[in-house]
């Protein structure tokens, strides 16, 4: 689903087989769903943008995921491996989107209602770019952006650094005066040095602790997932 007022757009999921701490996270077992299923099952349930599209890289190693892709009825980009901003833009003009919502795709735990906070931030302010981590105010792994196509094209335009288009949106906060930045702060403050992200073994261990816990996974709120923290340790 995508809003008339800012035109198509889509949920940029970002993953890759090879991470460093913790390769092939995205397509690990956690309780019963691998961590991307995880995400996929509670972003479902946001309401500005439903649309999911999977942007991995064009190597052989990330063929997995497009078949994952295709097996949960979502989209599918293949681009650049590292050259991450490129890849975000590339997949807006294949499919036609003039902003999307970037998503780390070892967020099992993303919330739909602060995807919907940043969605609705962007859609009201006429932004370039809406963002709940600039500065960053909710925790590791409830990051959520959403970007315009233009502003896309005009990061790469400015800087062929691959220092900054690895990380997709950190020349624009690097260089504010530059672009239209609208954040969006939680109502309970503190949460920000937290992680519920899945980026090591040992966060591994804690989400899936996590799924143990949680009467609903795919419907729990952020703060009921903040709450069990003390219990992961």
């Amino acid at each position: 689903m995508s809003d008339t007022k800012r035109g198509p757009a889509a949920l940029l999921l970002l993953a890759r087989l090879d991470s460093r701490r913790l390769p092939g996270k995205g397509l690990m077992d956690l309780g019963g769903r691998t961590v991307l299923g995880r995400a996929i099952d509670r972003l479902r349930r946001c309401h500005h943008v439903s649309d999911m599209i999977l942007a991995t890289s064009d190597r052989a190693l990330d063929d997995p995921l497009q078949a994952f892709a295709e097996e949960e009825g979502i989209g599918c980009f293949r681009g650049d491996a590292m050259d991450v901003a490129k890849r975000c833009t590339d997949a807006c003009t294949k499919f036609g989107l003039d902003w999307f919502v970037r998503i780390c795709g070892d967020s099992p735990f993303a919330d739909p209602a602060v995807v919907d906070q940043v969605s609705e931030r962007f859609l009201d302010s006429g932004a370039d770019l809406a963002t709940n981590v600039y500065p960053r105010s909710f925790p590791i792994g409830a990051s959520a952006e959403a970007v315009s196509k233009d502003a896309m094209k005009r990061i790469l335009a400015a800087t062929p650094d691959l220092a900054y288009r690895e990380h997709v949106t950190l020349y624009a906060y690097e260089h504010p005066s530059d672009f239209s930045i609208v954040s969006v702060a939680p109502d309970d403050l503190g949460y920000e040095s937290l992680s519920i992200a899945v980026d090591t073994p040992q966060d591994l261990i804690r989400a899936r602790r996590l799924i143990e816990l949680l009467p609903n996974p795919t419907t729990a709120t952020l703060s009921e997932i903040l709450k069990l923290q003390p219990q992961l340790s």
